[in-house]
């Protein structure tokens, strides 16, 4: 369970300091294809890079250390093993719970787009799914269905805009995109 522990922290720190550069470095940049594949290329180093052992800066230390610490470590975990076990027990709990309410706000997100695709009616253009609503979170797309809201008029100035913004959504997947956040999310939300 430590070794687990001193994953989650790598996991920590290493997405923390590239979401820290990212944040004082490539926010407010137009780079939109290098921001989207940094930071989807964050969340999978930021996973990887602590399962990596680097071995090859490591110094020589004398042998004498290692006893020494195996018998401190010895002496150690007899006397915290069982305080800790509670706390280790009710952590994992509450992070499983966390998670798989965190899942459950995302199955039911999806639940309800597919609510959305039953209510409305359906137009297609070009292999995409068109649904003219009424919802307020509109306008909105996922994977290749496009919600509109009906007060918008496609043909003005703003509704031209966010109909192309929307496209670009759609043509580079950026539904994938969300859907493996989400659950990354949901199971790293610590």
């Amino acid at each position: 369970m430590e070794a687990l522990l001193l994953y989650f922290g790598k996991v920590i720190l290493t997405s923390g300091v590239m979401f820290l550069y990212y944040q004082l470095s490539l926010k407010d940049r137009t780079f939109h294809h290098y921001n989207r594949f940094y930071l989807l290329g964050t969340m999978l180093v930021s996973l990887l890079l602590p399962l990596l052992k680097l071995s090859y800066f490591t110094v020589e230390v004398n042998s004498d250390i290692y006893l020494l610490l195996n018998t401190l470590s010895y002496t150690n975990e007899h006397k915290t093993l069982s305080d800790d076990f509670g706390y280790i027990q009710i952590f994992a709990l509450v992070a499983g719970l966390v998670s798989g309410g965190l899942l459950l706000r995302f199955l039911l997100a999806v639940i309800r787009i597919e609510q959305f695709k039953k209510r409305y009616p359906k137009k297609n253009f070009e292999g995409i799914g068109f649904y003219q609503t009424d919802i307020a979170e509109a306008p909105f797309s996922f994977f290749r269905n496009l919600f509109w809201k009906e007060s918008l008029a496609i043909s003005s100035d703003l509704g031209r805009q966010i109909l192309k913004h929307e496209m670009v959504h759609i043509e580079q997947k950026h539904s994938w995109d969300r859907v493996f956040s989400e659950i990354l999310v949901a199971l790293f939300w610590f």
